[in-house]
């Protein structure tokens, strides 16, 4: 039988695909080999081929219900996939994938979750009925803790964002080079008040004494750097598609300033002093959890 894994995967952001790729390694480390996984992905072609995994298309009813069908349990992996900060759509969905699984008989498990922004009673009702469903609900932030503590929740643990486990077991990774030049990395993204952010960061990034680099961990982010580029004097932008590539950045840098809460984990995971911008809960609580300094933007 196979384990099937739900995310937020195959949509080109570097965060999750990187919570898939510790998905497959808390798998492989359970003695689940990559034969035996089937992934739901926005672009099944490329999982298959970034990740040597099984993936059908996550839009695709059949495709879904024959992998369902086939699969002894469904994952939840990581990643905020019960909000409706833009829309309801996200908490429908996963719902819905949810309710199928059910149906079939699997064992669900939620592994590395944020809970929330649940503005609506009906987003609430389909985050708490999709919970209730899962054998394990483990969250990344103590935010989320309460949430499914108030859903009644079984199993409910407080652990960590599943992509600092890709920071397991590498020796040297938060061991620094004193010897390094002065390089900053700046990272944006997608954002309501981004220019507040921007105006706070802009005469810091601009006056620093060294090399000024614009990681992006998306497409979207790489446009919106390309945008601020001049405001920020940056030098260049690198899109960052897998570990590797960040692991080749963040290991030259000396210090980092962003938005995202994967560009925070992989700091944290590489060693680099980084301040972050918290646009969401889901970043000021991995910031307070890792006594990381943040940027407040001003109303």
């Amino acid at each position: 039988m196979k384990t099937c894994l739900l995310g937020y995967y195959g949509f080109g952001n570097l965060g999750d695909e990187l919570l898939l790729l510790a998905c497959i390694k808390i798998l492989n480390e359970r003695g689940i080999e990559n034969k035996n996984i089937i992934v739901l992905s926005n672009n099944p072609e490329e999982t298959r081929k970034n990740f040597n995994v099984e993936s059908v298309n996550r839009w695709k009813i059949f495709e879904v219900v024959k992998a369902l069908r086939k699969s002894k349990n469904l994952i939840l992996g990581g990643g905020g996939l019960f909000q409706d900060s833009t829309s309801i759509k996200s908490c429908v969905y996963y719902w819905g994938v949810v309710r199928l699984a059910k149906l079939f008989k699997l064992k669900i498990f939620a592994l590395g979750q944020s809970i929330g922004p649940l503005n609506s009673k009906l987003a609430k009702f389909f985050t708490r009925n999709a919970l209730r469903l899962c054998e394990k609900v483990q969250v990344r932030d103590e935010n989320s803790f309460k949430i499914a503590k108030d859903f009644n929740c079984k199993n409910l643990e407080l652990g960590q964002d599943l992509v600092l486990k890709l920071g397991e077991g590498s020796q040297g990774l938060e061991v620094r080079d004193e010897g390094l030049k002065p390089l900053i990395l700046v990272n944006l993204r997608p954002y309501k008040n981004l220019e507040k952010f921007v105006e706070i960061i802009a005469p810091k990034v601009k006056n620093f004494n060294g090399k000024k680099i614009g990681a992006a961990l998306s497409v979207e982010d790489e446009e919106i750097l390309i945008e601020n580029k001049e405001i920020l004097g940056l030098d260049e932008i690198k899109l960052l598609k897998n570990f590797d590539d960040a692991q080749k950045l963040f290991s030259q840098a000396s210090s980092a300033v962003g938005m995202r809460l994967h560009f925070g984990v992989l700091a944290k995971i590489f060693g680099l002093p980084v301040t972050l911008m918290p646009y969401d809960v889901k970043v000021s609580e991995f910031a307070r959890q890792h006594k990381i300094p943040v940027i407040i933007k001003s109303n």
